[in-house]
């Protein structure tokens, strides 16, 4: 049950996340691998596809998923995906949560 030589392992998987609505959040993901793996991100077990967000989330150089303003909607379980071509490795799931912003009245 040995793995192939260089395939992907996660080394550093996403975290449990509590947001403020509006704020930035940054999920993390940091992989390994020969050759080195491609990164992507899944919401909810639903591929994350940046380029739908109007640049609200993007996928940093390091792997990380950003996402700007956050809303409600953002709300849920991620997992990065570590692939290359020596197969697929998934990270642990972890929940985001947005919350709504805090009263100002005092």
């Amino acid at each position: 049950d040995l793995l192939p030589f260089g395939f992907p392992s996660i080394d550093m998987g996403p975290q449990l996340k509590v947001v403020e609505r509006t704020k930035t959040a940054t999920m993390l993901c940091a992989a390994s691998g020969i050759p080195d793996p491609e990164i992507s991100w899944f919401k909810d077990f639903l591929p994350v596809d940046p380029s739908l967000s109007q640049g609200r989330i993007k996928q940093l150089r390091s792997g990380a998923l950003q996402i700007e303003n956050s809303e409600e909607t953002d709300q849920g379980k991620y997992e990065c995906v570590a692939t290359n071509s020596q197969g697929v490795r998934y990270s642990s799931p972890a929940n985001l949560y947005v919350r709504g912003a805090p009263d100002t009245c005092t």
